[in-house]
Parts: structure tokens; sequence; C-alpha cells
């Protein structure tokens, strides 16, 4: 069926639920296909925005997102947060307008301010890396953890849902299957070094128990993303490391650090899963080994 079509269809069910049924409705059917963490957050988002207006989403104005841009630099967040919180606003008003929900699109008149990458600030150095693996954690599972986060470039939330059926031999090593943002698998081969510390790990857990279960579910339950925030920030204490480290710090330092190193960056982009090379790209500048400052005769 012709998309019009099929606008044309869901604009009739809209229809003939009342105003705040409709408005769920849309909101629901705009994070349709969406991960789940994205769900949640781009909930958070509209939920503060429409809280902020007082307003249903057809009777916003191009004065409500100024007004709400403001409350948000009011609030103290991050000016890249504050552009997250007003990107989401700006893809539901597009996404209404393609549904013919609002007549025009007020979010596409407003500019968004480009906020100052501090990427370079979340890369932690290789010998800090060292330290924090190798001195700053003993326990053998938070230890496969950390190594798992810098080794493979994973996501959090992609370590936490590991199962022992993720993990294949591959020669005399192996690889870990996941399933990343916009529900797309990837396989990343792993050094032999680190698939033999996770098999250790293993001893009799079935296929379908997590790589890395909670202490507190008799092997049965994963850990959540804030014990694993928690880990990395003991272990980043212990090693002296005063950057405030987080699970991403690993992976944009395993992005640094293999480009560095000569890592194809269609390589990289595939172990990290990026939609676009672009993503990738942008660990190439946040680190550069040379610039033209450095030939003037300063």
């Amino acid at each position: 069926m012709p998309v019009a079509l099929v606008h044309a269809e869901e604009r009739k069910q809209l229809a003939h639920l009342a105003p705040i049924d409709a408005q769920v409705k849309l909101i629901d059917m705009w994070l349709y296909g969406k991960s789940k963490l994205t769900i949640d957050a781009y909930r958070r988002y509209i939920t503060l925005f429409l809280a902020y207006v007082a307003k249903p989403i057809v009777a916003v104005t191009l004065e409500d997102l100024y007004d709400f841009a403001m409350h948000l630099e009011a609030l103290g967040l991050a000016p890249s947060s504050q552009t997250i919180y007003l990107s989401a606003v700006k893809s539901l008003l597009t996404f209404a307008t393609k549904m013919g929900i609002i007549p025009f699109n007020i979010g596409a008149m407003m500019s968004l301010k480009s906020s100052r990458t501090s990427l370079n600030e979340k890369i932690l150095s290789e010998s800090e890396i060292t330290r924090l693996i190798w001195s700053g954690e003993k326990n053998p599972r938070n230890r496969a953890i950390l190594r798992l986060l810098y080794g493979a470039g994973l996501r959090v939330s992609e370590l936490v849902a590991l199962k022992w059926k993720d993990l294949a031999p591959r020669g005399d090593s192996g690889q870990v299957t996941v399933l990343g943002k916009g529900d797309r698998v990837r396989s990343i081969l792993l050094p032999k070094t680190l698939w033999d510390e996770l098999l250790q790990l293993k001893g009799d857990a079935s296929e379908l128990d997590p790589v890395f279960p909670s202490r507190n579910g008799k092997g049965k339950k994963h850990l959540d993303r804030k014990t694993i925030n928690v880990i990395i920030k003991a272990a980043a204490e212990k090693a002296e490391i005063t950057t405030k480290a987080s699970p991403h710090f690993l992976r944009h330092s395993h992005a640094s650090h293999s480009l560095e190193r000569g890592a194809n960056i269609g390589l990289v982009q595939s172990t990290l899963g990026h939609a676009n090379v672009a993503t990738t790209s942008r660990y190439l500048h946040a680190r550069p080994d040379d610039s033209s400052a450095m030939y003037l005769p300063l």
C-alpha cells in the first residue's frame, strides 16, 4: 500500500479517538520500531516537553519550542543534553506533520545550537586502560567486564544482555554476537586471551544463562547497568584515574586506540555497530597526532 494511503488510514483511526488518546497513539506510532532504550529516553523527553508547554501537540507554537529550550538551559542541562531533548521534540513534530496531524512543521523552523564536542575528554589513554583493567580490578568477573567493554567496544546495554549462547568458538579463539541499536546484529571476533578469560567464568552455566549474572539472582538474573557503572567507578578509583570513567569511555577508547594503531575505519565502524561511517570518523579527529599548527614558527 502506498505510504500516502497508509497515513490516510492511520489518520482515520486517530480521528475516532479522544484528543488525549489520539496524542498517546501518535507518540506510540512515532516510537514504533525503535529500541527499548530509545523508547524509554524519548518518552522522558516528550513527557517533560508536554508537561512544560501544558498543551496538546497540535497547539504547540514556535514560541513554545524556544521557551522550552530556555527552560532546559535554566535546568542546568549540558548543551549536548539540551540538543538531544530538542531533537526528540523536533522529530515528533516532523512525524506529526507527515501524518497530517499538524498543518506545517514548526520544528523545522528552529535551528539547534552546535555544541562543542567533548569526545576527546571521554577517551582514556592506553596506559589508563591498562591500569584500570589490571591494577584497578582483581575480581575475575569484573575484570572480564572491563576487558569486554574495551576490547569489543560494546555498549553497556549490549554487555548486560549477553547470554552464553551469544558466544561461539572461532578457531582457537571465539566471537561474541550482540543486538545493537536499531535491532542491528553484529558479531565481533575476540582476542584469544579475552576469549579464554571469558570461558573461565562459565563453569556449569547453561547456554541460556547470563554471561555476567547478578549475585542476587542465583545466577539466572543479568547484571544491570547501574552495577556496571559502580564496578567501573571503583576500578578507576583504585587505579588512581581522576577522569570520571564510564562504560562509554571504554567504547570511545576502543575506537580511538584501534584507529591510532592503524585499524581500517570501516572495520571499526562494523565492530562498534555505527550506522554511518561519519560517526566513526569523529574519532579520527578527537585526538590528532598532527596539525598545521605544528608547522608554524611559534
